[in-house]
C-alpha cells in the first residue's frame, strides 16, 4: 500500500512526513536570511581581495588614505563590506586607522624591515645549506632555469620578471629542505615581502647586484657546497635589508 505524505514547515525548513516513518528533511530552504548573509560575505571578500591586491602590487603605496566612500564607489559596493575588509586588513597589519584622520595603508618602518630580514636570514641561510646537501636533480635543473630567466629579464630590462624569478628561486631553495614547519613560518612573511619587492621595480642597479648574489647562491648549491650556500644567502639577505632601509625608507611619508 503506497505511503501517504504530508508537508510541514518548521523554522523555514520544509519536511516531508511519511505516516510510516519519522520526519525526514527535504533539501529545500527558506533562503531569505541565509542568502543575504552569504551574498554579503562574498562582497566583503571581494572588497578585501581588491584592496589587499592593490597594496601588495604597490598601486596603493604606504601612507595612501583609504576612504570607505571612495572605495565603495570604486567597487560599486555598499560601505558595509568595505568597512569589513578594512577591519580585516587592519588586523593583518596591512592598514592602520588614525583617530580623527582616517585609515591609511600601513608603512613598513626600519624596525619592521629588520625584523622581517632577521627571520629570513636565520631560516633561509639554513635552508640554503640544506638545499646544497639534498636538492635533487629536478630541483637543480629548476634552479638553473630560474637563473637563466633572471639573466634574460635583466638583459631585457624587465624588472618585474626579476622580481618574479627572485620569489621562485627562494621558494625553490626553501622547498628543497622538505621542512614543512620552516616553509610555513616563512610563508607568513610572504605579504610583507611582496610589498617590499613591489618597491624594487625601477631600482636597476640594485637588481643587477641581486642577480650576481643569486648566481653565487645557485652555484654553491649546484657545487654541493653547504658552507658556501649558507654564507652566500646570508650575505644576500643582509645586503637586501640594508638596501631597503637605506634607499626605500626615504619614500615614507609622515
Amino acid at each position: 500500500m503506497p505511503a501517504r505524505y504530508t508537508r510541514r514547515i518548521l523554522d523555514g525548513v520544509t519536511y516531508i512526513q511519511c505516516r510510516r516513518n519519522a520526519a525526514m528533511p527535504r533539501v529545500t530552504r527558506n533562503r531569505s536570511a541565509v542568502g543575504f548573509r552569504e551574498k554579503d560575505l562574498t562582497r566583503g571578500e571581494e572588497a578585501y581581495r581588491k584592496i589587499r591586491d592593490s597594496i601588495l602590487k604597490g598601486t596603493r603605496p604606504p601612507a595612501t588614505p583609504l576612504s570607505e566612500y571612495a572605495l565603495a564607489a570604486q567597487f560599486k559596493l555598499s560601505r558595509t563590506p568595505v568597512r569589513e575588509a578594512l577591519t580585516r586588513l587592519e588586523q593583518e597589519g596591512m592598514v592602520r586607522t588614525v583617530p580623527g584622520r582616517g585609515t591609511f595603508v600601513s608603512e613598513l618602518t626600519p624596525h619592521d624591515i629588520m625584523e622581517i630580514y632577521q627571520v629570513r636570514e636565520q631560516l633561509e641561510s639554513f635552508a640554503a645549506r640544506l638545499a646544497a646537501e639534498q636538492m635533487g636533480p629536478d630541483g637543480l635543473l629548476k634552479l638553473e632555469h630560474i637563473i637563466q630567466e633572471m639573466h634574460q629579464g635583466t638583459a631585457a630590462g624587465h624588472s618585474e620578471t626579476i622580481v618574479e624569478t627572485d620569489v621562485s628561486l627562494h621558494k625553490t631553495i626553501i622547498g628543497a629542505t622538505q621542512n614543512h614547519r620552516m616553509i610555513n613560518i616563512l610563508a607568513t612573511l610572504d605579504d610583507q615581502m611582496h610589498r617590499i619587492r613591489s618597491l624594487w621595480l625601477g631600482q636597476s642597479r640594485w637588481l643587477e647586484g641581486t642577480l650576481a648574489e643569486h648566481d653565487l647562491i645557485a652555484k654553491a648549491i649546484t657545487d654541493r657546497n653547504p658552507d658556501g650556500a649558507e654564507a652566500a644567502m646570508r650575505k644576500h639577505l643582509r645586503s637586501s635589508c640594508e638596501h631597503v632601509i637605506r634607499f626605500l625608507m626615504p619614500m615614507r611619508r609622515d
